[in-house]
Order: structure tokens, then C-alpha cells, then sequence
């Protein structure tokens, strides 16, 4: 799989039977990651790869893993999944990674038969932990009186979506904010009275530090590619909260 809130989901399906490894090493962003030779040929040992769905070198990789390892099983974890303006953050929302749960058992259960039992029943394990992990969510931001939140990377675009939340995100089309788009920011964020600001940890807090002193608002660290998937969408709620 590509990142690791996507091993967690694997794994959890797939139980001891599979051993999950995840491309991208911790600390690093699958935006602008490139993987090395070496990391290429380790998936010559591998019997399936997972894919998000076109997000970052996914989508210029995807034909050169096919052509060099026709045996490999490329899996579309994003199938059935109605995207919004093809932003590939798919798994900030519940939602989302009940469907990729159900995806990953599906290409599971095919590539091996004598164990769909196990995997059908770690399904249903993950779909409960998923819709407890949504239920509590909705009950941390149902008090929330403002309802937008800047963020310096726009990854939470599902979770926003899913939660009736606005998310303003500094960076502009993948690339460091313009001194006007800063000043657009902070005039939003005013009128939007936001008090809190993210900042994904494998990015630079200069621009998000400076965003939160001019409006007085707390910088708070989040980690969407975190492997407990489900305590790091808790800690965004959080976050929101606080």
C-alpha cells in the first residue's frame, strides 16, 4: 500500500495471513515522494499492491509497476468512492474507508478463497470500529459554533464534507501561499471567527505559525498519514474543539 493509514486498514482485514509494508516512509509526504530503485524492486515481492487512488506518484507509477510486474495485483481501494474535484485525501472521511475496507476484503478474498471466512469476519470488526470512530466524531463537533478551520495543506477535504465543516487551506494549487492569499486568509478566517489552525506534520509551520499569531488563534499539529487511523481522526476533531 502506498501510506499507512492503508496498511491499518489492510492489516485489519487481512489478519496474520498477509505481512502489509507501506511505500512511503514515515516523515514523508506522498505529494512530492518519489520512490528509489530499491523500493521498486521490493515490490517484486509482493503479491498485491493497494493503491489510494491517484495520490502523488501514484498516478505516474501506476503503468510502470504494471509493465514490470505484470503478476502483481494492482488494487483500486478507491472504487465506489464519489469524489470531490479528484482530491485523493480519501481516507479522512469514515465513509470513504468503510468502502475501501469493503474493497480491500473483496481483492482479499479473490486472491485467496480458503480464507475469505476470516477476512468477511474481520470486515465486519473494521466497519464497527469505522462507524464508532464516525459516531464519535459527530458527537465532538455537534457543540461547535464556528464551522470552518484553515488548515496549510487542504487533506481534509472528505472529513469536511462528511461533517458540515469548511475547510480554508493556505496552500494554493499544491504550492507555497502568495503574500496576497495570506492576507485573503486572514481576512476569511476574521469574519469566519476561527480560532484554530493546522498543519500537517510533514509540512513547514512557517506560514501556518505566522497565519495563527496575526489572528491570535492556536497552531495545532495533525497527522493524516498516521497509522491509527482512528485516533488521529479523533485528535482532528479535537483539535476543531479545542
Amino acid at each position: 500500500m502506498t501510506i499507512e493509514p492503508y496498511r491499518y486498514i489492510v492489516e485489519a482485514v487481512a489478519g496474520d495471513a498477509w505481512e502489509g509494508v507501506s511505500v512511503v516512509p514515515k516523515g514523508n509526504s506522498p505529494e512530492t515522494f518519489d520512490p528509489t530503485p530499491g523500493q521498486m524492486m521490493k515490490l517484486g515481492r509482493c503479491r498485491a499492491y493497494f493503491l489510494v487512488g491517484g495520490l502523488g506518484f501514484e498516478a505516474s507509477w501506476t503503468g510502470k509497476i504494471k509493465e514490470i510486474y505484470p503478476r502483481l495485483s494492482l488494487v483500486d481501494t478507491s472504487a465506489g468512492i464519489a469524489r470531490v474535484d479528484d482530491d485523493p485525501h480519501l481516507w479522512t472521511s469514515p465513509d470513504n474507508m468503510a468502502i475501501v475496507a469493503r474493497n480491500v476484503c473483496n481483492a482479499l478474498c479473490s486472491m485467496d478463497t480458503a480464507g475469505s471466512a476470516g477476512y468477511k469476519a474481520r470486515l465486519l470488526t473494521v466497519e464497527k470500529r469505522i462507524a464508532d470512530t464516525d459516531a464519535a466524531i459527530r458527537g465532538k463537533l455537534a457543540p461547535l459554533q464556528c464551522r470552518s478551520f484553515v488548515v496549510f495543506h487542504p487533506s481534509l477535504t472528505y472529513f469536511a464534507r462528511l461533517y458540515g465543516v469548511t475547510q480554508i487551506a493556505l496552500e494554493e494549487h499544491g504550492k507555497e501561499p502568495t503574500a496576497a492569499h495570506l492576507k485573503h486568509i486572514v481576512d476569511e478566517a476574521r469574519s469566519s471567527g476561527i480560532r484554530n489552525v493546522l498543519v500537517q506534520a510533514e509540512f513547514d509551520k512557517e506560514h501556518a505559525l505566522a497565519i495563527a499569531r496575526e489572528l491570535g488563534a492556536e497552531l495545532r499539529t495533525i497527522n493524516p498519514l498516521s497509522y491509527d487511523w482512528h485516533a488521529e481522526m479523533l485528535h482532528v476533531a479535537d483539535c476543531l474543539t479545542k
